[in-house]
């Protein structure tokens, strides 16, 4: 959780990037009744830590857990002789075969209200973006 422009420890330099740490507030859970893309994060289980109170936010990293990625990748190969020392080998690769979309990690700056705790974008990493089709042809010898 970051909460930028806080200064929990009193020391004139507030959190302009968003490095600090939220307060977790207690007997709340992080996840929401109903958990969904508009609403990943319970903003009411965190808190912006009051100035000059001697001590960083109490949020842990890796305290809120994203989405996840769920992705199929499939590989097809065929190989032809053509002579003794020659062939050639034809195929084809799939990455996210289904296509499904995987949600990138929900905002997590406490002040801003409108998008903390919600997913806005898609990911692209881990091959979890969109579905891609690479066909490959090579001569072999």
């Amino acid at each position: 959780m970051a909460a930028s422009g806080a200064d929990p420890m009193g020391t004139n330099f507030p959190n302009l990037e968003g490095a600090g740490r939220a307060d977790i507030v207690p007997g709340a859970s992080w996840q929401p009744q109903s958990q969904g893309i508009a609403n990943w994060v319970n903003a009411a289980a965190f808190a912006i830590p009051a100035n000059n109170i001697g001590r960083a936010g109490n949020s842990s990293i890796g305290s809120v857990v994203g989405p996840g990625t769920q992705a199929v990748s499939v590989s097809l190969f065929k190989t032809v002789r053509i002579r003794e020392s020659t062939a050639l080998q034809i195929g084809a690769a799939t990455s996210n075969l289904f296509n499904h979309p995987n949600y990138a990690t929900p905002s997590l700056n406490i002040a801003s209200t409108s998008t903390f705790g919600k997913i806005t974008s898609l990911q692209s990493q881990e091959n979890g973006g969109p579905r891609s089709l690479q066909i490959t042809a090579r001569i072999i010898f």
